[in-house]
């Protein structure tokens, strides 16, 4: 409280306390003038006597003996009055103390009434987020229980395919071992023949292996692509065309010789996160942060189909070999088949982890590979959503792409770990692993790929090189800079003549492979 206001109110309790008094000091006061009056009348009434006016004195000493009369009775008012005061000012300090502790109090109640309430807002968002936690966990336990059913259930079809094969090697030794009677036989009965028939030249034949190797020896074409942050990039089938998706909500489409824009198409409500043809080159998808997947026609550059049913992000998504169905992988951990011609979900498989990227095995689109941010990668049967393969200990980050080589016989993963390694999917053997000093994968949707040819192996540093790595050696052949922020895709042109990269900072190169 500050000093003038303590002041004020010391002042006001001094007048509160002094003012009882002052009606009785005003009361003395008037008495005194009125004994000055009667000094003055006596006086007076003492001359008349003097002058011998008996009668006035009578008179004069009566009225004398009434104002005395008057007088004590106006003090025995007084008096009364004053103690009336006296006791009333005593009620009114009783009761102003008592306001005060009651204004305390109510002070001190207020304060404990607010921190009550806090407290209880704090335990109703408490109670909230532990109910929110109870939620997850009992997703999770339901995501584990259903992971060990499927391993129990592969653990069980294991025995029995073990069994199988077992039999089956057993049978093979067997008939080997009939083959190479039989083959005895016969090289004993040709020994026979041939010591009676001339010599005869034996021809070998010649084998020869051609595949073109073509490495991107220059930058064609820099192109400023998108108005915002570059997400995804992805060649043609035919290799006419590219298409890159952005934060602009964009998929723009550019013819591969002119490096010119042939059109942007929209729909999107949030960032495109992928981008991909299907094997005629009449259609194109996007998958998008908004939990849904797009097509547009390639002829009238209009959306066709907005697959929604996902809730989390969309980070990948593929055409299958017939157009027909279309899978895509989620951050809500979840892996989506779609019918196109049926327009709905034909079947969702539960992944436990979240997608970062997937391709498909094979063009059916029977067997679907996901990549996954704990570092997993796993194979899956579409058909009847269950799993067939989890390949853990492949990385040591979580997985950023997945892709296969032209053949069908190889995977190519590429992880935050700074790694891309190949895999035969026929084996689940890793064949080879490519890294660098300088390379560094810098986005967790950054995507690499192999050639046509499947001899190199291209992606992107978050320094914006773009690295090539010789499948046979392991050795890094071209480095090239150009890019200025983290590449987040590179793709091959099926043709072979060139290679596209995108940077995250709205850039797109063009290299020439001669």
């Amino acid at each position: 409280m500050a000093h003038p206001q303590v002041i004020l109110e010391r002042l006001q309790a001094r007048d509160l306390h002094e003012g009882i008094f002052h009606e009785l000091i005003l009361a003395n006061n008037q008495l005194l003038q009125q004994v000055i009056e009667h000094k003055k009348k006596e006086k007076k009434r003492k001359e008349l006597i003097s002058e011998g006016s008996s009668q006035n004195v009578a008179e004069l000493d009566r009225r004398i003996r009434d104002l005395s009369e008057e007088r004590a009775e106006m003090y025995k008012t007084q008096s009364e009055n004053a103690q009336r005061l006296i006791h009333l000012s005593e009620q009114l300090r009783i009761k102003e103390d008592k306001e005060k502790r009651q204004t305390k109090e109510l002070i001190q109640l207020s304060d404990q009434v607010k921190k009550l309430s806090a407290k209880c807002e704090l335990q109703v968002y408490q109670l909230k987020e532990k109910d929110v936690t109870i939620q997850i966990l009992q997703d999770e336990l339901t995501a584990l229980q259903l992971e060990i059913t499927t391993t129990e259930e592969k653990n069980k079809n294991l025995s029995i395919e073990n069994k199988q094969l077992l039999q089956r090697w057993i049978d093979l030794k067997n008939a080997e071992a009939e083959k190479m009677n039989e083959a005895m036989q016969f090289y004993e009965q040709a020994l026979e023949q041939a010591k009676n028939s001339p010599d005869r030249k034996r021809s070998q034949p010649k084998e020869a292996l051609s595949s073109y190797n073509l490495l991107p020896s220059k930058i064609y074409k820099k192109i400023n692509a998108h108005d915002d942050d570059i997400h995804c990039i992805a060649a043609s089938s035919k290799g006419a065309l590219f298409a890159t998706g952005g934060a602009d909500r964009k998929i723009r489409l550019y013819d591969t010789r002119s490096g010119h824009m042939i059109q942007a198409l929209g729909g999107a409500l949030q960032t495109i996160t992928s981008v991909s043809f299907n094997s005629t080159d009449e259609m194109i998808l996007g998958s998008c942060t908004d939990n849904a997947t797009r097509i547009w026609s390639l002829s009238t550059h209009r959306l066709r189909h907005t697959l929604t049913g996902h809730i989390g992000k969309v980070y990948a998504a593929k055409f299958t070999g017939d157009s027909n169905r279309v899978v895509s992988g989620s951050h809500d951990r979840t892996l989506k088949v779609w019918d196109l011609q049926r327009g709905y979900t034909a079947r969702t498989i539960f992944t436990f982890s979240s997608c970062n990227d997937l391709c498909l095995m094979d063009s059916d689109g029977q067997t679907l590979i996901s990549g996954h941010l704990d570092n997993h990668i796993r194979f899956w049967d579409t058909r009847t959503g269950s799993g067939i393969k989890e390949l853990t200990g492949v990385h040591n980050g979580q997985v950023t792409s997945v892709s296969m080589s032209s053949d069908g016989m190889y995977l190519l993963t590429n992880s935050r770990d700074n790694t891309l390694k190949i895999i035969d999917v026929r084996m689940y053997d890793i064949l080879k692993s490519f890294q660098a000093d300088s390379y560094h994968n810098g986005l967790n949707w950054s995507r690499s790929t192999f050639s046509p040819s499947g001899s190199y192996v291209a992606a992107g540093s978050s320094d914006g090189t773009l690295f090539v790595w010789n499948v046979n050696t392991g050795k890094v052949e071209r480095m090239l800079k150009e890019h200025r922020s983290a590449i987040c895709g590179v793709a091959w042109n099926p043709t072979g003549d060139h290679i596209f990269s995108a940077e995250k900072n709205k850039a797109v190169c063009i290299w020439d492979t001669a």
